[in-house]
């Protein structure tokens, strides 16, 4: 009798089978890709954000700037180079935050990759210059992947479309 009852409590407990494996494996790892496609298309979004917030903050700085020292101050938006430099009447502003030690502010780093600057458009020049009282010469827009950036004639005020 004690063979019968251990002979079945054995054959109770024989764990999981190979089908029973295999069908989890397939199932984290769909759920898995599912994350991750999720992730990608979260960071790309999260990075063109990041990039329209610098950009944003940069005009706003330079329109102040441009108030503030009673001179023009030029931001150049240069598409093949992902990348745009702030300008005074003197030059190249070298020291503006973010730049590299040549002025140059570049969205085509590790921070901000797969991020395009479609264009940049201010009356017929990749150029917006804010004139001595701040008000810009002209407006226009700025095209990123799938955002457009638009900066009105008289104010120099921005709005995100």
């Amino acid at each position: 009798m004690l063979k019968i009852v251990n002979i079945k409590l054995h054959s109770l407990s024989k764990g999981f089978s190979l089908i029973e494996l295999v069908i989890i494996i397939v199932l984290i790892g769909i759920f898995t890709t599912i994350a991750l496609t999720r992730t990608s298309t979260g960071m790309t979004t999260i990075r063109e954000q990041i990039a329209i917030d610098q950009i944003t903050n940069d005009i706003d700085l330079a329109r102040s700037m441009a108030f503030a020292k009673n001179e023009a101050i030029t931001i150049k938006f240069d598409i093949n180079q992902e990348s745009y430099s702030v300008h005074s009447e003197s030059g190249i502003i070298v020291d503006f935050p973010n730049s590299s030690s040549d002025g140059v502010i570049s969205l085509d780093n590790s921070y901000l990759r797969n991020l395009d600057i479609k264009s940049a458009n201010f009356g017929n020049s990749s150029s917006l210059q804010f004139q001595p009282l701040g008000d810009p010469l002209s407006g226009g827009t700025i095209e990123l992947n799938t955002k457009t950036i638009t900066i009105e004639s008289v104010t120099g005020r921005w709005s995100v479309n």
